[in-house]
């Protein structure tokens, strides 16, 4: 599963939208559950654990896709 794929599932956007430069707050349907519903669902897809303040620092999909690679994730 892509990092686009999770987005566009969790948020209910077409997955062609998700781009790196996208950020959470400029998505309608973000709000702080949503957040942890995405941190939750990368975490498994990726098997990771991200830091709270990965989670916090965690602002745009670019940023969810740096924390991954820092994490060691194959995305």
């Amino acid at each position: 599963m892509t990092i686009e794929k999770i987005f566009s599932e969790v948020f209910g956007m077409p997955e062609s939208s998700i781009v790196d430069t996208l950020i959470l707050t400029e998505i309608g349907s973000w709000d702080s559950l949503a957040h942890m519903i995405l941190i939750t669902r990368l975490e498994d897809t990726y098997q990771v654990q991200f830091s709270g303040d990965q989670i916090a620092d965690m602002k745009s999909v670019g940023d969810a896709r740096k924390a991954l690679l820092a994490q060691g994730a194959n995305i």
